[in-house]
């Protein structure tokens, strides 16, 4: 089992090396996956982050966050992976520079709000959950390590350097209210 400093250490560290040469959005991807992985692990039912699950109506979102309970049971049938839905969500991924203020409304993450019925939205720095009821989306819970880009830098060099930081526990604990 994944300790929170440790598993938030790791995200931050992984975002460093990767974020600042790779693809905005994608380069962070296995940060994401990590993180949200080591919190799933310590869920009842346990809860697996799948990048780039296949569509199963309402397009590709970047992540799903499914049961790995699913996940093994499908391996045991015949039923193609893409008839399983992620049944806690997925995720929209948008690169750290951008805002993710309003996304909900997009025609994208609503769409994936009405077949999926949750949407973890991040840029990173922010996370935002929103679900879809009486046909709108529905802000829940959010997260902000930092408000902007520049300001995140700053804050990952302190957190890296301080596994102990709240921080890390507080993101540690939204993302489990998050997958929960």
């Amino acid at each position: 089992m994944a300790s929170a400093a440790h598993a938030v250490t790791a995200y931050l560290n992984d975002l460093y090396q990767s974020l600042g040469v790779g693809v905005p959005e994608t380069s962070g991807y296995p940060a994401l996956r990590s993180l949200l992985n080591a919190v799933g692990d310590e869920l009842k039912p346990k809860i697996a982050a799948v990048l780039h699950p296949s569509s199963t109506g309402a397009g590709l979102p970047d992540g799903g966050l499914f049961s790995v309970k699913a996940l093994k049971k499908h391996t045991e049938e015949t039923q193609p992976l893409l008839a399983v839905k992620p049944e806690r969500g997925v995720i929209e991924v948008k690169g750290l520079a951008q805002d993710i203020a309003g996304l909900e409304q997009t025609a994208q993450v609503r769409g994936y709000l009405e077949h999926y019925q949750q949407v973890l939205v991040t840029n990173y720095r922010t996370f935002a959950l929103f679900s879809w009821e009486n046909g709108k989306p529905v802000a829940g819970e959010r997260y902000v390590i930092a408000p902007s880009e520049e300001a995140f830098w700053d804050k990952v060099h302190t957190l890296r350097k301080d596994p102990k930081h709240p921080e890390h526990e507080r993101l540690w604990q939204f993302l489990r209210r998050a997958l929960l």
